[in-house]
C-alpha cells in the first residue's frame, strides 16, 4: 500500500469529523460492534442511513438472513422531516403515551406525536423525538428492520431502568439509543 493510500485509509483526526461522525463513533464504542451491523448505503445517492438492522441484528445474521432478492426498507426519516411532513401514517394528535408506556404524570404521556417532534428541555437526549420519528418510519414502511414492539421494548427499558441491553453484556444508555436511532435515519 502506498503512503497516499495509507493516509486515505486512516480515519480523520477527531477534530475534523462531523457531529454525526462523532455520534457514530460514540455509538460504536457503546458496543455496536458486538450487537448490530453497520451498513453504509452507497448505492443510493444522497442517502445517509448507516444502520439497517435491529440492535441485535448481527447476532442473528442481520441483513444476511433475508431471502434472496428481498429488499429491506432502509429509508428512515429524521424528527425534523416528520415535523414538517404532511403525509403521516397515523394521527398527528395521537399522544406519546398511547404508543409508549409511561406514567400519566410523565411529561411524555400527554404530549402529542406532532408536539413531541419539537425539541423539549425535559426530553433527555431527544429520545422522545427520535422514538416518535422511528415509530413513524416503521408505520410508513420507510424502515423494515424494526418493529413497533421492539421499539417499545427499547423505550420501556430506557424509561424504567435507564439502560437498554440489545444483547447480553452490552449496555446502551439514552444517548446510545439516540445515536442508534439517528443512524437509521437519513
Amino acid at each position: 500500500m502506498t503512503y497516499q493510500e495509507q493516509q486515505a485509509a486512516e480515519p480523520a483526526p477527531h477534530n475534523q469529523i462531523s457531529a454525526r461522525g462523532a455520534a457514530r463513533r460514540r455509538f460504536a464504542r457503546a458496543g455496536v460492534g458486538a450487537s448490530a451491523a453497520l451498513v453504509t448505503i452507497s448505492s443510493k445517492a444522497g442517502m445517509a442511513v448507516d444502520i439497517c438492522t435491529a440492535p441485535s441484528g448481527s447476532l442473528s445474521g442481520g441483513l444476511q438472513s433475508q431471502k434472496p432478492g428481498e429488499v429491506i426498507a432502509c429509508e428512515g426519516r429524521s424528527p425534523g422531516y416528520w415535523k414538517n411532513h404532511a403525509g403521516w401514517p397515523t394521527d398527528r394528535a395521537m399522544t406519546f403515551g398511547t404508543i409508549f408506556s409511561c406514567s400519566t404524570s410523565s411529561k411524555y404521556h400527554a404530549c402529542t406525536l406532532a408536539d413531541m417532534l419539537v425539541p423539549k428541555r425535559w426530553d433527555r437526549n431527544g429520545i422522545g423525538r427520535h422514538m416518535v420519528a422511528t415509530y413513524l418510519n416503521i408505520m410508513s414502511g420507510k424502515i423494515g428492520f424494526l418493529t413497533v414492539p421492539a421499539l417499545q421494548e427499547i423505550w420501556n427499558d430506557i424509561s424504567r431502568r435507564g439502560v437498554y441491553n440489545p444483547t447480553a453484556g452490552v449496555n446502551w444508555y439514552a444517548q446510545d439509543v439516540v445515536d442508534y436511532l439517528q443512524g437509521t435515519m437519513g
